[in-house]
């Protein structure tokens, strides 16, 4: 299965950084305009066994995305798994960690890229590069939040 390691390190407390990050609303803004995302349903604030859906459009193609909140241990670790969506796996770990400068963030994608006609025309290092631009601009936006 392919796999997907980012490290994002931010000068704010690990406290800081999980409250923002649990917030379902505050990830729309990290996620870049041509993704077209939007929340359709979730709690305000994460918790174990939470479901998330979200709509976007990437590719090309519209979709509906169904996650699930499978890990929850505060200001340490959450995990998301995708139930309904574009990806024959997906499952999004975020370890949060105290370091000097303030927060190191290890994001931990595994991920089976989609079935079918789509999946033959959207290959595995694609999706890698898809997931560095994503990454680039959530750093960005997450500087600019926490300066």
């Amino acid at each position: 299965m392919p796999h997907y390691t980012v490290t994002l390190e931010i000068a704010r407390p690990v406290a800081d950084l999980f409250a923002y990050l649990t917030r379902p609303k505050n990830l729309v803004q990290l996620a870049p305009p041509d993704m077209n995302l939007e929340l359709v349903i979730a709690p305000e604030v994460l918790a174990l066994g939470e479901r998330i859906v979200w709509t976007g459009r990437r590719w090309g193609i519209s979709q509906k995305i169904i996650q699930e909140v499978t890990v929850f241990e505060i200001e340490k670790r959450i995990s998301v798994e995708q139930k309904q969506g574009p990806f024959a796996r997906w499952i999004h770990a975020s370890h949060f960690e105290t370091i000097d400068a303030g927060t190191r963030i290890t994001e931990n994608i595994d991920f089976a890229p989609p079935g079918g006609i789509l999946g033959r025309l959207i290959p595995s290092d694609s999706i890698r590069k898809e997931f560095d631009k994503l990454v680039a601009h959530r750093e960005k936006k997450l500087r600019e939040i926490f300066g």
